[in-house]
């Protein structure tokens, strides 16, 4: 049931103007009535009224979203699921407003976030950062300027950020590496492509990667073929004389749906299993036609609705919960079941 200030007045025997002001911090109350009044309402379980609280104020909460352009496929999934789980907020005064800011020069990123810093218009930033380091100095300007900044998709772990939403790269990794040693039968060979800029992700990923046949001690000669993820350019691997004779192949950078094009238009007599992450429709074709064998997942609605609760929370109550990182489920997605990982 829920206790509101009439059952609390009732059992006090005071008025519920009475209580009224005391929970809701107005004056004209003595110092003794308060007290009673909140250990009754502590006692009684008492939850404020946020929604109410916010109609009495009219203060308005907007929080800034800033998310790279492209895939679009991945990132209009999270744009959507943030404006989404954003209107369930905004009854408490709460509005997000989301910019799609090109992260193929890191400069312009950081250079847009900058500009948002010394404007100071937003309540908080939630930014989904190209990379790790060179955020940091941003991040902790805004911070020491009182704007909460939290990371999303990819953390920057040695900045002041409030917090993170996303996966363990390290995990997606090492994920990667068994699902090619369980399904290749003879491993001796693979191959990891991965971004030719040493990113946070990149190097976490490899890493990953590489721990697992260190940790069961296969003796597998691993290449790594650094790329340019233009996701234009259709000419994505150049030697393709890496790939000959290769068990399996880690796409590690956002290029899974080009890769398996690449692959397909190969045709390789003895093709590698082949897995990367994400899902889109292209993906979803090479799954079907056995290009591609297997892809992993990070579910990026959850990781959207997680981050606009996470901050809502954070501002509207400053729940303390909100500044623990949210580490979300990989999730491994095959021909049979990737059909239900598609949002057409």
């Amino acid at each position: 049931m829920k206790v509101t200030a009439k059952m609390i007045a009732e059992e006090l025997d005071i008025s519920t103007a009475t209580v009224d002001r005391v929970l809701n911090n107005r004056k004209g109350v003595s110092q003794k009535t308060i007290r009673k009044v909140k250990l009754k309402a502590e006692e009684m379980g008492y939850k404020p009224n946020k929604a109410a609280k916010f109609l009495s104020t009219q203060k308005t909460m907007t929080v800034l979203f800033i998310l790279q352009v492209i895939p679009d496929y991945f990132w209009g999934e999270i744009e959507r699921e943030i404006r989404k789980t954003a209107l369930l907020f905004e009854d408490f005064g709460f509005k997000v407003e989301v910019a799609r800011v090109s992260s193929t020069e890191q400069k312009i990123q950081i250079a847009y976030f900058e500009n948002v810093i010394e404007e100071n218009e937003y309540d908080a930033i939630v930014i989904a950062p190209y990379d790790s380091k060179p955020f940091i100095a941003s991040i902790n300007k805004a911070i020491n300027r009182g704007i909460p900044v939290f990371s999303l998709n990819n953390d920057v772990p040695e900045s002041q950020r409030i917090s993170f939403v996303g996966s363990d790269y390290y995990d997606a990794g090492y994920l990667a590496a068994e699902l090619i040693s369980m399904f290749s039968k003879e491993l001796k060979k693979v191959v990891i492509v991965r971004e030719d800029e040493e990113t946070f992700q990149m190097i976490r990923k490899e890493r990953g990667f590489r721990a697992y046949f260190q940790d069961h001690h296969l003796d597998v000669e691993i290449i790594t073929l650094p790329v340019v993820s233009s996701y234009t350019n259709p000419l994505l691997f150049t030697n393709t004389q890496v790939f000959v004779g290769a068990d399996g192949v880690y796409i590690a950078n956002g290029i899974l749906g080009e890769a398996g094009t690449f692959f397909k238009e190969c045709s390789m007599p003895r093709p590698p299993f082949i897995v990367g992450h994400d899902i889109s429709e292209t993906i979803h074709e090479h799954l079907q036609q056995n290009v591609i064998q297997a892809t992993i997942c990070q579910d990026p609605s959850s990781q959207a609705a997680t981050a606009v609760k996470k901050v809502f929370d954070y501002l509207h109550s400053g729940d303390k919960g909100a500044e623990k990182d949210t580490i979300v489920k990989l999730e491994i997605v095959t021909k049979t079941n990737a059909k239900y990982y598609l949002h057409r």
